[in-house]
């Protein structure tokens, strides 16, 4: 057996093996990238399709600026919050944690434990050894094969999924430009109830269509993610509802498949219970009236993913909520950068007028957000262009830290606190409801055994 595969089932085995210690709410931090962007993509990429047997996008390999990479600060990051986020396993660990509890609201008399686990090991530099034939193998986010034996291994979603957390952190930074003072946002995407707009969309009428784009641009919505130059908002959301549903891009008009972009039925791409099976894919592919039909005017959402994407938990998650929209995965994203505007001030780095404003969000398809089960928080906690970012980045790590374990104990449990503007709720998740949904516990149900 060689060194890879060695690498990747020891790192499997400590995430579930570790998992089964205590019995307590269970989060992931995962921070974002890890390999590099190698060519051909075809062989060092990211989302292996089994059916064409290749990879169909190049690896992402993160933001890095004078010397600040994303992969790098971001695992910084999210390791130093999961050694605070341990103190809740001791007695000793518990009483350090209220302190810090205590810098941000009502500490409770008796702090609960936490689990906390990290969805990746360090970066391919302090790892290059076990992975130099394949440095991207412990950071894919989906399923890959092993390069020698050709044995599927978990990717990053996967591997989260069989943890079956409450709650999830994805932590990235961004090279865009941003205000003097630095800023965040939360990386959200909507539920079938949003998506439903583009199949209306595809089978209306002209008069139709531009009433279907107006009610789009009053909504809470309208600021779509742009991800290429040749599309706006509008067929921005269109082409991302195309990948949703049927792989590929749509072209500009919003109508058309552009066959030349397919990006992979993605909840295929992992190991869980709602994917289809590769004989399912093959047989129905291109039929009309079918999951697997080459245009989003002949779709039909038929399959397990569907019913899960239509369902109740769902539209938790990603619709509706306590910020009007982007359900329990805004709610938690946002919590969390209120809270790190608050650690900035409380811990005296910045005052409430020069800490890291918080932007709207990024609103796609993202991969995480839509592909777990767990209330999901994706965040850019900085921009690389703000040198007030790239010094927080530089030095100030670990209040960053100390703000994802505080805000994870508040999602969890609720910190009581005095409100004030763009400062943090302390309101916790409605958790018993996925825990208790027909069918039981929607967070136990996501593991593939």
């Amino acid at each position: 057996m060689h060194k890879l595969h060695h690498f990747m089932i020891f790192a499997v085995f400590i995430f579930l093996s570790y998992g089964s210690k205590v019995d307590a709410y269970r989060v992931v931090l995962d921070p974002g990238h890890g390999g590099r962007d190698l060519v051909p993509y075809t062989l060092y990429g990211d989302k292996f399709d089994r059916r064409l047997g290749t990879y169909l996008d190049h690896f992402r390999e993160g933001a890095r600026y004078k010397g600040v990479w994303e992969f790098e600060v971001m695992y910084d990051i999210a390791q130093k919050a999961k050694v605070l986020l341990d103190l809740t396993q001791t007695s000793e660990g518990k009483a350090k944690f209220r302190k810090i509890l205590a810098k941000y609201g009502k500490a409770p008399q008796e702090v609960p434990a936490i689990e906390a686990f990290l969805s990746r090991p360090p970066g391919y530099f302090e790892n290059y050894d076990a992975i130099k034939d394949d440095p991207n193998a412990p950071f894919r986010l989906y399923d890959y094969p092993d390069m020698k034996t050709g044995e599927i291994q978990p990717g990053t979603i996967s591997r989260i999924n069989a943890l079956e957390p409450e709650l999830v952190i994805t932590l990235h930074l961004t090279h865009t430009e941003s205000p003097k003072n630095g800023a965040m946002a939360t990386v959200i995407t909507p539920g079938y109830k949003t998506y439903r707009i583009a199949q209306n969309y595809v089978h209306a009428n002209a008069s139709e269509r531009k009433k279907i784009r107006a009610r789009f641009d009053r909504s809470a919505w309208r600021r779509w993610f742009v991800s290429d130059g040749r599309y706006k908002t509008f067929p921005s959301f269109m082409a991302d509802a195309f990948i949703y549903y049927i792989g590929f891009w749509s072209l500009p008009d919003g109508l058309r498949t552009d066959y030349k972009r397919f990006r992979g039925y993605r909840h295929n791409l992992v190991s869980w219970p709602y994917a289809d099976s590769d004989a399912t894919v093959e047989s129905l592919y291109g039929e009309e009236g079918e999951r697997y039909a080459t245009t989003l005017a002949a779709f039909s959402p038929k399959g397990p993913f569907w019913e899960r994407e239509k369902g109740q938990a769902e539209d938790w998650r990603r619709e509706g909520g306590p910020e009007g929209f982007g359900g329990d995965n805004h709610f938690a994203g946002m919590e969390i950068l209120r809270y790190t505007r608050k650690a900035f001030v409380v811990n005296g780095v910045d005052t409430p007028s020069t800490a890291p404003k918080i932007l709207h969000p990024y609103i796609s398809t993202w991969a995480v957000p839509t592909y777990v089960n767990a209330v999901a928080a994706f965040l850019e906690l900085a921009h690389t262009t703000s040198k007030r970012d790239y010094l927080r980045m530089a030095k100030y790590r670990h209040i960053y830290a100390e703000a994802v374990a505080v805000s994870t104990y508040s999602l969890l449990y609720g910190l009581d606190q005095r409100s004030a503007k763009n400062f943090p709720k302390g309101k916790a998740l409605n958790l018993a409801r996925y825990e208790n949904l027909d069918g039981g516990n929607y967070f136990k149900r996501v593991h593939k055994n």
